[in-house]
């Protein structure tokens, strides 16, 4: 009983398995000794010992088939259903920490190890069912047995040898006498001699898998043998489909996380309760905090946002619990870790699963600061560009009307003093002379406002006018009988043209009016530089004017140079005496811009 419990079986069956064939042996065997020792008929003690020779001699062969035989046959079956289920768990444990390739040789080792087998290999099919690769030798195979170089080999089903009936019949297929087979279709160079082999294919519905054989048994290879094989092969492939899977995944996942981890944008997955499901380390390059940060306060998101934004952004943050939100954009700042203040491009679209499960919403955020510089800078020059413009066409204007008030008058005064002398016969040369005296005044002074023109045009930009009302006084003084002192005190500031061209009209106007009614012996101009405006003095020591007087000829221009230095947000006062002279003051700011 002691050796039947070592069996490790369930008692019961021990006990049947055991019992009831010996003692049906037993009872068979007494009862032919039995009748022997009937028709022997001889002395007591010889009938007796020839009872006990006839009944060991057949209870032996009757209890050998009957009970040991079968008991012995049991035992095998245990120990190979016992090797099979320990290289199960050494697969599975071994699966998990080697790759496809180590885990197929693995299996051929174990397969071998247990068929006594010394080659071993492994062939997928693919799925087009036409053509196999090789895909793994045993690890003897490749060290002591083939150095043929096969792997990752493709063999059409066709042109493969009889180890590919397995294939064909669908089927495990043996070869105990593998030289003696006509249709084979020998080795390769550097195979090892095949003596015998088997191959079994793995099934999964109506397809083929793979094939697996070993060969090179000592003994031939027994129904026993290939059961093993096929259940072990069977196994070991839903261990390397699960590992291919599990591999293929791994790659998937390593490859779309390396694409999202290495964007340059900032990638966000958010669920639908505000939690961040994943943030892409591109966002410590624009906000200067790390990923985790993110993950572990998705507050965070928030408080990095511009205060003069928080309020658009919260808006924007609703489309988190509207699954039926259509993808959005929004432009905000952010304030990073170090101060540094960024505006943000942020587009969000809607998430779902394979069962159309909403899963909240991705987002993408770019940097576009430097293109919101760019646009400012943009903005900036269109304006410029505008208000330049503006400026020009202003300017056109006011010098056509200037020339049209100033040098088209004096022109059209010439043409009527030509046309005059063309039609009329003047009295005495007197007359003709004082005329043409006149007239060549009227042409001076037309020529000196051109040229003064020219010159604060072809100045460009912001100028000093001392030079150019210098060179036009000098010009006045060459003609009149009274001189011109102009002064600058101070350091001179830079006008604008705008502002020179209207100083100039006005300061042409009034030594104009000096040259033609004050009856000077002197003027004088000072240029007054303050920090913030110019004050301009033009006087003289003539013969005065009453400026309430509007019908006096001294009063001519008043009112037009008023105006322009009041365009230019200045002031303009005249102050006069009669024998005492005429003094006019300007005040001008500068022009900021």
């Amino acid at each position: 009983m002691a050796f039947l419990h070592n069996l490790n079986l369930p008692k019961s069956k021990n006990l049947l398995r055991a019992i009831i064939p010996l003692s049906a042996g037993i009872f068979l065997s007494e009862v032919i000794a039995m009748l022997l020792v009937r028709a022997y008929q001889g002395p007591y003690t010889i009938t007796i010992l020839f009872d006990a020779i006839i009944t060991t001699t057949l209870m032996l062969p009757l209890i050998y088939f009957l009970s040991y035989r079968p008991l012995m046959r049991h035992i095998a079956e245990q120990e190979r259903s016992e090797n099979i289920m320990k290289v199960r768990l050494q697969l599975m444990e071994f699966a998990s920490s080697h790759t496809v390739d180590e885990l197929l040789q693995k299996t051929l080792d174990e397969i071998e190890s247990l068929t006594g087998s010394v080659i071993g290999f492994f062939h997928f099919f693919d799925k087009d069912q036409k053509a196999l690769w090789l895909q793994a030798w045993s690890t003897n195979t490749l060290q002591n047995m083939c150095k043929a170089d096969g792997q990752g080999s493709h063999y059409s089903v066709d042109r493969a040898g009889v180890w590919a009936d397995a294939i064909r019949q669908r089927q495990a297929v043996v070869h105990n006498d593998y030289p003696s087979l006509v249709d084979r279709k020998g080795t390769p160079e550097g195979h090892a001699p095949i003596s015998r082999e088997v191959s079994v294919p793995i099934l999964r519905g109506d397809q083929v898998m793979a094939i697996l054989g070993v060969g090179n048994k000592p003994r031939d290879y027994t129904a026993s043998d290939v059961e093993l094989i096929s259940t072990l092969a069977d196994f070991s492939w839903d261990i390397i489909a699960r590992k291919q899977s599990e591999e293929a995944m791994r790659a998937s996942e390593e490859k779309f996380r390396t694409l999202v981890d290495w964007t340059y944008d900032w990638e966000k997955w958010i669920d639908p309760q505000g939690n961040i499901i994943y943030t892409s380390p591109s966002c410590e390059r624009i906000t200067g905090c790390r990923p985790e940060e993110f993950m572990s306060n998705p507050r965070l998101l928030i408080d990095i946002v511009h205060p003069d934004d928080q309020s658009a952004y919260a808006e924007h943050k609703h489309l988190l619990h509207d699954e039926r939100a259509e993808a959005s954009s929004i432009e905000y700042r952010i304030i990073a870790r170090n101060g540094s203040e960024h505006w943000i491009e942020h587009i969000c679209r809607p998430l779902f699963g394979k069962d159309s499960r909403y899963l909240g919403r991705r987002i993408s955020s770019r940097d576009i600061t430097q293109r919101k510089l760019v646009e400012k800078e943009i903005i900036e020059s269109n304006q410029k560009e505008k208000i330049l413009t503006e400026t020009l066409h202003t300017m056109q204007l006011e010098i056509a009307r200037d020339l049209h008030d100033t040098v088209g008058q004096n022109i059209g005064y010439l043409r009527m003093k030509l046309d005059h002398l063309s039609e009329t016969g003047l009295q005495t040369k007197l007359d003709l002379k004082t005329e043409i005296e006149n007239m060549l005044n009227v042409a001076n002074e037309s020529y000196d406002l051109i040229r003064g023109t020219l010159d604060i045009l072809q100045s460009g930009g912001l100028v000093n006018p001392i030079s150019v009302f210098k060179q036009y006084a000098s010009q006045i003084e060459e003609r009149s009988t009274f001189k011109i002192e102009v002064e600058s005190q101070g350091f001179p500031r830079p006008l604008s043209s705008y502002q020179v061209r209207h100083l100039f009209f006005v300061f042409r106007e009034a030594l104009s009016n000096i040259e033609k009614h004050a009856n000077a012996a002197k003027a004088f101009v000072e240029f007054d530089w303050n920090d913030d405006h110019l004050a301009l003095l033009i006087a003289d020591d003539g013969c005065g004017f009453h400026v309430k007087d509007t019908s006096n000829v001294g009063h001519y221009g008043l009112k037009f140079m008023q105006q322009r230095i009041e365009s230019l947000n200045g002031i303009f006062s005249v102050q006069s005496t009669d024998d005492y002279g005429t003094s006019i003051k300007i005040t001008l700011p500068y022009d900021e811009k």
